[in-house]
């Protein structure tokens, strides 16, 4: 058996949980993350763009860390910055949308050499075994397995950016699961294609060819310049009837390189993604759909007629399993109507979004007067916690709220938070509930975080 000690332990070096290593090393604490990946960075690993930078009215509400990311792959050609242009119809007002398209591999390489300048210890191909606790409910260590076998890592403050909230469920911590009968959104695959022509299926999608309900709300097309000052479709989305007698798709595709375009459309209901045997299904009724739905492209959608695979995601995308219960909970009422908190350590902007669990169409409920919301800290603080929060989607929040919190600039965001109070909490010795908001805020801002409207950046 092997043994570390670290102030900070964070367990998921997904995407939020990578920047929350990041943040707390800067902070100088001595900090480990748990990746059961061969890279870091989770599902943005996929390709498909960060939503949410911006608000409504293209003003960003997403900073430090996650916007230092987006500058960095921008300065090696593997990013072209938030993309805008595009309208979101929604009920009673025109919002605008916006998208940052990047390439998969220079995110991956990005973030691994911040993360390592930072000073995280790293544990790749580690995956989380079990946790030790005290009578007093303090999270003393947790178990790893690896290559080497079972390793225990003792830390001061530990943080579960797991997504499925692995760490807080066997503390034994509440959290709110899937019930009986209660159905989870969907889950996807997303594969990419080459070899599309961008002005044979934009033709198409004005005349209608294959689509069902393209003059919604939901369709959104941004054009811009892709390479060589070449003008092309940088995103589309809509409502996809790839053949006659075919159910409708909602769809959505991202390009930024020219004839290359990665598809979020494939779908498998019924999937609890903090389940063994559902996550194992969930993968292979993916990698089945994908293929199938890419011949029906190929075949049926104009402009996808000399379309190639050129990859698919390493693993299924879990869009809801599990939510903490959390000092406080985040509603869509919150969300909706942009409600703002003492405690407000990140912000999010993103409509409700919510992938039907039963595999309809997306449905989506935006927010007042196309503006943005508060995250209270005490959303990432377990019930009865002493040193365990968490980041990223399984933070306290509702089936409804989840569907906006989820979002991967939200969840960066997020991670500089808790990475940071973290930090905090370690340094000083405290309980994480202890933690002093008003020094954690400051902190955050002279990190670059957006906490308070007052904040955001025209």
């Amino acid at each position: 058996m092997r043994y570390h000690q670290k102030k900070v332990v964070v367990i998921g070096g997904g995407t939020a949980g990578v920047i929350a290593a990041i943040a707390a090393a800067r902070q100088g604490c001595s900090v480990c993350v748990i990746e059961k990946n061969g890279y870091l960075g989770g599902v943005a690993g996929f390709g498909i763009p960060f939503l949410a930078f911006k608000d409504g009215h293209g003003r960003r509400v997403v900073g430090g860390i996650a916007q230092e990311l987006v500058e960095k792959m921008m300065a090696i050609d593997a990013c072209p910055g938030h993309v805008g242009g595009a309208y979101w119809n929604g009920p009673g007002s025109r919002q605008q949308f916006h998208l940052t398209p990047y390439d998969p591999e220079g995110y991956k390489y990005i973030i691994l050499q911040m993360a390592l300048q930072a000073g995280v210890s790293l544990q790749l191909h580690a995956f989380f075994h079990g946790v030790e606790k005290d009578s007093g409910g303090r999270v003393t260590a947790v178990w790893i397995t690896n290559k080497d076998g079972l390793v225990k890592i003792d830390g001061d403050i530990f943080i579960d950016a797991t997504g499925d909230a692995d760490v807080v469920r066997r503390a034994g911590f509440p959290c709110r699961a899937a019930q009986e009968g209660q159905r989870l959104q969907n889950v996807s695959g997303i594969f990419v294609l080459g070899g599309v022509s961008a002005d044979r299926a934009l033709a198409a999608m004005k005349a209608g060819d294959h689509l069902e309900g393209w003059d919604n709300w939901h369709t959104r097309i941004v054009q811009g310049d892709l390479v060589e000052g070449k003008k092309g479709i940088n995103h589309f989305a809509g409502i996809m009837r790839p053949w006659q007698d075919a159910r409708s798709f909602t769809f959505t595709a991202v390009s930024w390189r020219q004839n290359i375009y990665s598809l979020n459309i494939s779908r498998t209901t019924g999937i609890d993604g903090s389940r063994q045997d559902d996550l194992m299904r969930a993968e292979i009724s993916e990698r089945n759909n994908m293929f199938e739905i890419y011949q029906a492209i190929k075949q049926h959608v104009p402009g996808f007629e000399n379309s190639f695979f050129m990859t698919t995601s390493p693993m299924v995308g879990i869009r809801e399993s599990v939510n903490i219960a959390g000092l406080y909970t985040m509603t869509a009422q919150d969300v909706l109507q942009a409600k703002e908190h003492d405690d407000n350590i990140a912000r999010g902007c993103y409509p409700i979004d919510i992938h039907d669990p039963k595999g309809g169409h997306t449905q989506f409920m935006f927010i007042r007067d196309g503006g943005s919301y508060g995250i209270p800290f005490r959303s990432l603080i377990p019930e009865q916690s002493v040193n365990l929060l968490v980041a990223g989607r399984c933070l306290s929040a509702t089936h409804e709220a989840h569907g906006s919190t989820r979002i991967m600039a939200t969840a960066m965001a997020v991670g500089q938070a808790a990475g940071t109070a973290a930090a905090l909490a370690a340094s000083e010795s405290a309980d994480i509930q202890s933690v002093n908001i008003t020094v954690l805020r400051e902190q955050l801002r002279q990190q670059g975080a957006i906490l308070d409207p007052n904040e955001v950046v025209a």
